[in-house]
């Protein structure tokens, strides 16, 4: 994990909310990861690398179901990012079409809403590719780099949710 933020920390950090030194070292990711798996058992969070098949020790990309919740309203927030290197190729695409049939299918969730800000056409064109629909924009939504951004708010629901 530290490396893969090593080796997109430049491309990464003007799009995400929660950069800060503990993402670069392998110290702090072998205590971070026993709280990642609290987060999972306690069912409140679901972090997931992505790993390519002709090289599964590398991270290329990451995927987080977070803020999970149950009664009454079964959702979640889903946030992603891919190494630079492997943009465009349609591994995003793949990687969160197979997790959020999991979150669905065996999580049991109804909604999972993602935001994006509206400069990063890329990751709006991947959640369209997933079928999330737009509800509207947040005007200042998230802290990123030290700058409050504007946010699109987007979200997907199951249609066959299942109590």
């Amino acid at each position: 994990m530290a490396q893969f933020y090593v080796e997109n920390g430049v491309y990464l950090k003007p799009l995400s909310p929660a950069f800060n030194d503990e993402l670069f070292s392998a110290r702090a990711w072998r205590s971070r990861i026993e709280a990642v798996h609290a987060e999972f058992r306690n069912g409140k969070g679901l972090r997931l690398a992505l790993l390519l098949r002709a090289d599964p020790s590398r991270v290329v990309g990451v995927a987080n179901f977070t803020s999970i919740t149950g009664f009454p309203t079964y959702l979640c927030n889903l946030g992603y990012s891919i190494a630079e290197s492997e943009q465009g190729k349609g591994l995003m695409t793949e990687a969160l079409r197979a997790a959020i049939h999991y979150v669905f299918t065996e999580v049991g969730l109804h909604r999972i809403e993602a935001n994006y800000m509206p400069s990063n056409v890329r990751s709006g064109r991947v959640l369209e590719k997933l079928g999330f629909v737009i509800e509207g924009q947040a005007k200042d939504y998230i802290l990123i780099n030290g700058k409050w951004e504007d946010h699109v708010r987007t979200s997907l629901t199951s249609p066959a949710w299942r109590t």
